[in-house]
């Protein structure tokens, strides 16, 4: 059950002029995970950079929906273990800043 609901926009920054404006994405997804929590929780990492942290997490999140929408399909079947196994090591090792 997606219980939190997320709008996630991406701008190109670079790359725009009055010829060529910059392209934008834009779209919704649900999660039954509050990401701003994982967000806050995985922020006491002492093993990742900062800046790191919310692309992990919503490369995760997005990813890993994806995924599970889709784990019958070959594509992504062979790789679900190996994602579980990612997702449980991260989960139980989170090392606290100092």
């Amino acid at each position: 059950m997606e219980k939190h609901h997320y709008r996630v926009t991406l701008e190109e920054l670079n790359a725009a002029t009055p010829e060529n404006p910059a392209r934008q994405l834009q779209f919704d997804f649900g999660n039954h995970d509050d990401v701003f929590v994982i967000l806050e929780r995985l922020g006491q990492r002492s093993d990742l950079a900062a800046q790191e942290i919310p692309v992990l997490v919503l490369g995760l999140k997005l990813f890993g929906k994806v995924l599970m929408d889709n784990k019958e399909n070959e594509l992504f079947s062979a790789f679900k273990p190996h994602f579980v196994e990612f997702m449980k090591t991260l989960k139980k090792s989170t090392p606290a800043k100092a």
